[in-house]
């Protein structure tokens, strides 16, 4: 019978040091703050929540209390123990993984003393060193202490192992207004260096007519041990406060309420060719908010709620509504950038577009939605859609158009003598214009051979038409004038010069003549 061996698996001090390398003063103390919130989400979020973060520049010392209820004798292990956490974990909860409050505080500093008191009951008080660190033993000496104030616990933290500055703390500031946006009112109260902290919220949306934000909302889930789906909100739009500097676009989660990432822009949420592009700009009104709310076993932030974990089934369930929506409002972005004043920022209110969640079968229906054309239609474009009705009606007019909008186009040219053909387009337009409402118009017929004899002289053709329509007597006498100055250009041994003026005046007095005779939209 072969032997049977017991190996001891009781975790080693240095795991300490092995968890605590990716930890920043930011994500350490919103560590420490995620824990109060927790205890007070855990007690029915009876009182009013003030957490308090004090960062002294001078002393390189940083202190955190809250009086959340403080711990009891009997629950002290949580502060201390990896892995150790409440046994009853219910929705909404920040906490997961049992390590974020003991490794967050060894990461800032050498030498973190807690002191906590729950109601009113004793004060206890321990202290987390290097040298607590360098003993294999994991027991930690509690002592009763000078009493606190009800209900609090406190954490100051000093020997820090990386120092910070001025812009550290300002930086520090800004992220906990952002971070706890959802959560600081007049129940949960959070303050800097004894300064109220204002939430810091980004649903600044625009509402531009035809582009409306769009919000789904729907249930995935369960992953995993609980059985208790997780709900989803996934808002895309366009945003009114851009800030180039800060690049405050992208795609932004909220795991619980709490800011786990904001402004991501890479591939994971389809900041990529062929979707919302590479980041840049022209994108940045582009916003996409995602909130998950659930069991913290569900949640698919990472260990240290600093990031999004990409292969977690909870992210893979909605990733491609990230990327229609991501995808829609950055084109839209891209393509109201030349007026973003009149386009974007003067619809600062208006209604939510919602829809119901279909995960993982939304992205085409999300796509399909309206984006404005990636430019504006140019002249002869505008005219040909402005016509379409009337080339129904009157098929032979489309001709017509088209040659007025393509001596727009030469016109628009930088060749040296593009007034030359420019002028010979507009009156062969002209003088085509003229025969179709000949041919067509019902008061006098013409025959072929009529046809024919009457265009050997313009001057007849403009007879005619000053005989059977109201065209204007000054519009008949300048086409009669652009007529000679085409014959000169083309039968006379001398070359006139044609000019810009004459080329503007002769386009406008065409429009107005096929106008008048069909009934066209030139404008």
């Amino acid at each position: 019978m072969s032997e049977l061996i017991h190996v001891d698996a009781t975790p080693q001090k240095r795991l300490f040091l092995s968890i605590i390398a990716d930890y920043d003063i930011k994500t350490a103390i919103c560590e420490l703050v995620d824990n109060a919130i927790d205890h007070w989400i855990d007690g029915g979020r009876r009182n009013i929540l003030k957490i308090g973060v004090r960062v002294n520049l001078d002393r390189q010392t940083i202190v955190i209390s809250d009086n959340a209820g403080g711990v009891s004798k009997d629950d002290l292990q949580l502060l201390v123990a990896p892995g150790a956490s409440r046994e009853k974990i219910q929705e909404g909860l920040i906490g997961n993984f049992g390590v974020g409050g003991k490794r967050a505080g060894i990461a800032l500093g050498e030498l973190v003393e807690i002191k906590t008191r729950h109601k009113q009951g004793k004060t206890f008080e321990f202290e987390l060193s290097d040298k607590w660190l360098s003993q294999n033993d994991w027991n930690v000496d509690v002592y009763e202490s000078e009493n606190i104030a009800a209900n609090t616990t406190t954490v100051r933290i000093s020997k820090m192992r990386q120092g910070f500055d001025a812009d550290g703390v300002k930086s520090l500031r800004k992220h906990l207004a952002e971070t706890y946006g959802k959560f600081i009112s007049d129940k949960c109260r959070l303050e800097f260096n004894g300064e109220h902290v204002e939430a810091v919220a980004f649903d600044q949306w625009a509402f531009p007519p035809d582009y409306s934000p769009v919000q789904h909302t729907g249930e995935i889930g369960p992953f995993g041990v609980d059985a208790k789906k997780v709900k989803v909100k996934i808002t895309g739009g366009l945003t009114f406060d851009r800030d180039p500097s800060d690049r405050n676009y992208g795609v932004y989660f909220y795991c619980n309420e709490r800011l786990v990432l904001s402004h991501e822009k890479s591939h994971h949420v389809g900041f990529m060719q062929k979707f919302a592009g590479v980041p840049h700009p022209d994108a940045s009104l582009c916003r996409v908010i995602v909130e998950l709310t659930g069991m913290p076993t569900q949640m698919p932030w990472n260990s240290s709620k600093s990031g999004i974990n990409w292969s977690h089934p909870a992210y893979l369930e909605i990733r491609e509504e990230i990327f229609a929506l991501a995808t829609r409002y950055s084109t839209i972005s891209r393509r109201l950038k030349g007026d973003r004043e009149g386009e974007v920022y003067a619809y600062k209110s208006g209604n939510l577009s919602t829809k119901k969640l279909k995960p993982g079968l939304t992205g085409k229906e999300i796509v399909a939605l309206p984006v404005p054309r990636g430019r504006q239609k140019n002249y002869p474009e505008r005219i040909l859609d402005q016509n379409e009705a009337l080339f129904r009606k009157k098929p032979w007019v489309r001709g017509l158009i088209e040659a007025v909008g393509l001596a727009e186009i030469i016109f628009r040219r930088r060749y040296q003598t593009k007034n030359r053909v420019a002028l010979i387009v507009l009156d062969s337009t002209l003088e085509i214009s003229l025969k179709e409402y000949l041919v067509h118009q019902k008061k006098k017929y013409f025959s072929d051979s009529q046809i024919a004899d009457l265009f050997k002289s313009r001057d007849k053709v403009l007879k005619e038409i000053e005989a059977l329509t109201k065209v204007p007597k000054r519009d008949l006498d300048l086409a009669r004038h652009y007529a000679n100055l085409r014959n000169k250009l083309i039968h006379e041994r001398a070359t006139v010069n044609i000019l810009d003026e004459d080329i503007i005046t002769y386009k406008a007095v065409t429009d107005r003549i096929v106008e008048r005779l069909f009934g066209a939209d030139l404008d």
